[in-house]
């Protein structure tokens, strides 16, 4: 089983390394970049504090997330008046809805939907920040959101599993067709904000939602702390390859 590479950032006393300034700087560059394609027509006062909130509340989990990794009242509220917005189209406000949906455990299960893990058995899982999207990926029409998540080890779940010192990441792009065996276009940089260790992961496929929607995971030697990690890249399935756009997420590997 393939392993990201792990490295250490040399550090100096001093004005040395700030893991914690680069973890903001890392999610803020992927909410930048999540936010460009709305840019020429988004109202900046909705995605301002969203896309652009680089300090304290997005990096703390506080004001964007609950203790369960949910979207908060606050995040709702903001999607929500963004959705509704008369000039934007009625495809990307569904997205939005659906995406937000996910991310409060109010979407219906059933065919589109990730398998659904048993809560006597299942593992911690830490939710990335938002929900991405990308276009045309459903039969090569239809916009598809994908959610990211991690699960520090030891955990079996979800495949390949991660040993202690590891931590699993997996995607799933809802509603698609099945994941195609040969991947290799999505990864996962992070920074373990702890020991300044940091890597680059490749998901691949590995038999997880075989019947679709299309899921891929990957394992990496991220050590135990905190590990800031941004998800960006493509996924191939069986009609076809999906670019999404980045998403970042905080992840408490103890």
């Amino acid at each position: 089983m393939a392993r990201s590479p792990k490295h250490a950032i040399p550090t100096r006393s001093g004005s040395g390394v700030r893991p914690r300034a680069v973890a903001a700087a890392i999610i803020a560059g992927a909410g930048i970049i999540a936010a460009s394609s709305l840019h020429a027509v988004a109202d900046q006062s909705l995605l301002g504090d969203i896309a652009l909130g680089s300090s304290g509340p997005i990096f703390s989990q506080t004001a964007y997330l609950d203790e369960l990794g949910r979207p908060t009242p606050l995040v709702e509220e903001r999607v929500n008046q963004l959705a509704a917005q008369p000039w934007l189209p009625a495809e990307i406000s569904e997205t939005l809805r659906a995406g937000l949906a996910v991310g409060t455990g109010e979407a219906a299960t059933g065919e589109g939907s990730p398998e659904l893990l048993d809560p006597a058995v299942a593992p911690e899982i830490a939710q990335f920040a938002w929900p991405t999207v990308s276009g045309k990926c459903i039969g090569g029409t239809q916009t598809a959101t994908g959610t990211a998540l991690a699960v520090p080890g030891p955990s079996e779940l979800p495949a390949p599993g991660a040993g202690a010192n590891q931590t699993a990441f997996l995607f799933t792009a809802l509603g698609t067709a099945p994941a195609a065996a040969e991947q290799g276009g999505m990864t996962v940089t992070w920074l373990n904000l702890d020991t300044l260790a940091f890597g680059e992961t490749p998901l691949g496929e590995h038999g997880i939602n075989p019947q679709g929607p299309a899921t891929i995971s990957g394992v990496a030697d991220t050590g135990e702390g905190v590990v800031v990690a941004v998800l960006k890249g493509t996924v191939a399935t069986t009609e076809g390859s999906c670019t999404f756009l980045p998403t970042a997420g905080v992840i408490n590997a103890r």
